[in-house]
């Protein structure tokens, strides 16, 4: 089953090679699990703004560290699970690697959740996440409410939850990036 919408095209067995062709070719996005490709659909004018204005906030609070900060048009793969995602940010510090068609290694990734895709962030998507090895702080920010949820990784490999509600919440981020 597809984890986005039920109506857009999937595509199955493909190689990463015609994955990366088909996205050129299709001028869309996709996402690749294990071989299977499935289309993104576009986001709401406040699932952009929340996005634009997390890359910023995130840009601007890590710009004397060794960090780059990625916004949704970067590609994230995942090794161990042969996938790749469109994370709606991503920070990569010391450990991220930048390859030519996507990144690796991320220590934060953002999503902004949309109604339709909410459940399968919080869910598979997480789990898909807490693959990498060096993800060290999952962020998910809900459009129609001030609410977020941020899961950091603790020294034992569990994940401690912290939610944020209000315009006058501020997120904390480790001082290990």
């Amino acid at each position: 089953m597809s984890p986005l919408a039920e109506d857009q095209h999937q595509y199955t067995n493909l190689t990463h090679e015609t994955y990366f062709a088909l996205e050129e070719e299709q001028g869309q996005k996709f996402e690749y699990i294990a071989g299977e490709v499935f289309a993104m659909s576009g986001g709401s004018v406040n699932h952009s703004l929340i996005g634009t204005n997390t890359t910023t906030t995130l840009s601007l609070a890590l710009r004397n560290r060794p960090c780059t900060v990625l916004n949704s048009d970067a590609k994230l793969r995942i090794d161990d699970i042969d996938s790749f995602f469109y994370p709606d940010a991503m920070v990569l510090c010391e450990e991220g690697e930048i390859e030519e068609n996507y990144i690796r290694f991320p220590q934060i990734v953002v999503e902004v959740l949309s109604p339709s895709t909410e459940d399968y962030d919080h869910n598979k998507k997480f789990a898909y996440y807490r693959q990498i090895k060096t993800l060290q702080t999952y962020i998910m920010l809900h459009q129609n409410r001030v609410f977020a949820e941020v899961y950091q990784r603790c020294s034992d490999n569990s994940w401690l939850l912290k939610e944020y509600t209000g315009l006058e919440s501020r997120i904390t981020l480790s001082d290990d990036l």
